[in-house]
């Protein structure tokens, strides 16, 4: 339905409307997916043309720029569902890894959201003395690191788990917490602070 009200509202002609919504569906399987497509995506649909194209990244800009603000207002753990949600409609669905950072003050409120590197579709690079360095630019006192898996399954591998280790170990040094590392799947996540897998280090 939401989909029929989008071509309508970017002027798709009637009678291409719904064969358009059902390639949409098939190709994608739902309408934040859809949203979430980038240009090779949707190349393989036939009759996109720039202009829908362009609609559809705006949309999905608008969205997330919104979620963005929403976060910024208040403790950022007081609306959990609310960061996760926002976290997952942004990387729920990137074809290759992509490792964020959230930066955090002293009242655990956003100030900062920010892709740091981007691999391959299942690795990707991250460098502690880097997150550590923008931490401190940023005056940061929390830090909740963020990546994706393509695969869709959110389990934690023996090198995330490290990662996260060698990442406390040098934010520790400039007295910034990693409060937490959530690792993005196909509508889900997995939250290494949730599965006590953090660890403490003294500066």
């Amino acid at each position: 339905m939401l989909l029929r009200l989008f071509c309508g509202a970017i002027s798709v002609q009637m009678e291409r409307r719904q064969p358009m919504v059902d390639a949409f569906l098939i190709r994608f399987g739902s309408l934040a997916a859809a949203f979430a497509s980038d240009d090779r995506a949707l190349s393989g649909i036939l009759h996109i043309e720039p202009h829908i194209r362009t609609a559809l990244h705006l949309v999905h800009d608008a969205a997330m720029r919104v979620s963005r603000a929403r976060l910024g207002r208040d403790d950022i753990f007081t609306n959990r569902k609310l960061m996760l949600d926002y976290l997952i409609s942004r990387l729920a669905r990137e074809p290759i890894e992509q490792f964020r950072i959230l930066f955090l003050n002293d009242k655990n409120r956003l100030l900062a959201d920010e892709a740091q590197t981007r691999g391959t579709v299942n690795h990707t690079p991250v460098y502690p003395r880097e997150v550590a360095r923008r931490a401190m630019e940023l005056g940061a006192k929390s830090i909740i690191l963020v990546h994706n898996h393509p695969s869709g399954d959110p389990t934690p591998s023996d090198g995330d788990i490290a990662m996260t280790h060698d990442t406390q170990r040098a934010t520790a040094l400039i007295e910034v917490r990693v409060a937490d590392h959530i690792i993005i799947g196909n509508g889900a996540y997995v939250s290494l602070s949730e599965l006590g897998l953090l660890k403490v280090f003294q500066s």
